[in-house]
């Protein structure tokens, strides 16, 4: 089998993992507090996709927050060694999927000279649920007009394991937000350049 697209990641796949979870997380929790909503969970995914889903009318709020530690990371951003060689040498159709902001995403690809390797991207306010849903993976499938048995989504973490499960894609994984132990994947790279070692149309 060989693969017709590539989905990737962002934060911890093509640039180093700078998001302040914690603080995040903290922050998000303590605004919903103020205003009467309880969460026991610590995943800054969990909480915003609990919210979309329960308090929509909050999300802004949480949006907000969300907003400003993208922008904070956008800062210590680093783009990973070999990515813009790597995206440049596959020929196939590319895509982002990422829970950061799409605006900031934007900004991130301009500065790093990536942005014309992806056809489609697709950022936190897009999808009404972040990853693990599966949402923004079947918007980046349908949007590159392709079948799901000929996408690859590359990522770096547990979340995106889980939203590729739910969606019935394979999935190779590089060390980020957790580490490759930690992570239950069809392929596992050592480095950005192993991509070009797996089945892609045209390699």
């Amino acid at each position: 089998m060989m693969f017709k697209a590539l989905i990737f990641d962002f934060e911890g796949t093509l640039v180093n993992f700078a998001w302040d979870l914690d603080k995040a997380v903290k922050e998000a929790k303590s605004v919903l507090e103020e205003r009467g909503v309880k969460i026991e969970s610590d995943n800054y995914a969990e909480i915003y996709n609990f919210v979309a889903s329960f308090y929509p009318s909050l999300i802004s709020l949480i949006d907000r927050i969300y907003d400003k530690y993208d922008l904070q990371a956008l800062e210590k951003w680093k783009l990973k060694e070999g990515v813009k060689e790597v995206l440049e040498k596959i020929g196939v159709k590319k895509a982002i999927v990422s829970n950061i902001s799409k605006d900031v995403l934007r900004d991130a690809l301009e500065r790093f000279h990536i942005g014309s390797c992806f056809e489609v991207v697709i950022g936190r306010k897009d999808v009404p649920l972040l990853k693990p849903s599966p949402v923004g993976i079947f918007k980046a499938i349908e949007s590159l007009k392709t079948n799901k048995k000929d996408v690859l989504f590359v990522g770096d973490s547990r979340s995106d394991v889980e939203a590729c499960k739910k969606a019935g894609i394979k999935i190779a994984v590089l060390e980020g937000e957790n580490k490759l132990s930690e992570l239950d994947a069809d392929y596992k790279l050592n480095s950005f350049s192993d991509i070009l070692s797996l089945p892609i149309q045209g390699l």
